[in-house]
């Protein structure tokens, strides 16, 4: 952004500068940041500027940042919710700096119609601990998946995930039984749905590739790489028509999508081969499963069902058509769309 720059001078600091003026600060990144994940934030941060990075910052966390900001303008806390609000809270100014994120294109192209993940900092599915909560009803409606194991799945604390049961519980979503209300659990996860990064490469990995990039592909019980896409999703009988072949692979964290990119060299959008996407949830990479049908690369097993129709869902166009003609007719695959 014109008159904004930010260079990383550390493991998590930056220096920031608006125009004329510089300043160092740290940055503190979270998954997201409620009222009372700020106040804790407060209390325990050392002096300094400090710049909170999250997917979502909570109305009530940035009213309370401003009202610290107010009381101590030496040392002020910035922060930029990736929904759309870059705020800097310049440490010698008499006010904030704020950007509207909305006003540029985050996610620019929209790479075959993709949107990224949009966790929210209010309603009944929020961030990850919401989207993992509601995967993990919805994998199997006649179970009741305890929160300590699905935090466990998740890799996220106990009390993240029963927040997150809470709230779905407290909005009608999920009953007083445990049952999902089906098909608005489904349809509210699908709102929030999507990865949370994108990588186009230019190879398609072969066995051996996924082997030295550690995809575990034969060990379901524990994460790996899972295929997805339209391809996974005409292989579970899903009623589409496949008018080219590009995999869609999805990777754990981060760091696996960028070893793959590294290793199978980066492409644009238009020229890529396979697209390597980071899951919202590990529960998608931790319930992958054999397909029933003819996916490639073969070797790689699909993702579950489940995360191939809410993708589908995502679809602006023949998405909610395709998802109305599927009834999969494996009795451990659960039609909640």
């Amino acid at each position: 952004m014109r008159g904004l720059h930010i260079v990383r001078s550390a493991e998590d600091h930056v220096n920031v500068t608006v125009g004329q003026h510089s300043w160092p600060a740290k940055v503190i990144a979270r998954d997201a940041v409620s009222l009372r994940d700020a106040q804790h934030l407060v209390e325990n941060e050392a002096r300094g500027s400090k710049i909170v990075v999250a997917n979502q910052v909570s109305t009530e966390a940035k009213d309370f940042l401003a009202e610290r900001n107010e009381a101590n303008r030496t040392f002020g806390w910035s922060w930029l919710d990736r929904r759309g609000e870059l705020v800097l809270n310049h440490p010698k100014a008499s006010g904030v700096i704020q950007f509207d994120l909305d006003a540029i294109d985050r996610n620019p192209a929209r790479p075959g119609g993709w949107g990224l993940a949009s966790p929210r900092s209010s309603g009944a599915i929020r961030g990850r601990a919401g989207m993992s909560y509601a995967a993990a009803v919805l994998l199997d409606p006649t179970e009741r998946p305890s929160i300590r194991a699905v935090a466990e799945q998740a890799g996220m604390s106990h009390g993240a995930i029963g927040e997150a049961a809470k709230l779905m519980r407290d909005a009608g979503l999920i009953r007083r039984n445990g049952e999902p209300e089906i098909p608005d659990l489904f349809d509210a996860l699908a709102d929030a749905w999507g990865p949370t990064l994108i990588a186009p490469v230019d190879t398609v990995p072969t066995r051996e590739d996924a082997d030295r990039l550690r995809a575990n592909v034969d060990d379901l019980s524990d994460l790996g790489w899972g295929l997805g896409g339209d391809e996974a999703a005409l292989s579970w009988g899903a009623p589409m028509f496949l008018s080219g072949f590009r995999p869609w692979i999805w990777v754990p964290t981060e760091a696996d999508a960028r070893r793959a990119t590294r290793a199978l060299q980066p492409a644009k959008w238009d020229d890529s081969r396979v697209v390597f996407a980071v899951a919202p949830t590990l529960l998608v990479s931790r319930t992958r499963v054999p397909s029933p049908g003819i996916a490639e690369p073969a070797f790689i097993p699909t993702v579950h069902p489940l995360f191939l129709a809410l993708d589908l869902a995502r679809d602006p166009g023949r998405g909610r058509e395709i998802l109305d003609g599927w009834n999969p007719k494996q009795p451990e695959i659960h039609r909640v769309w």
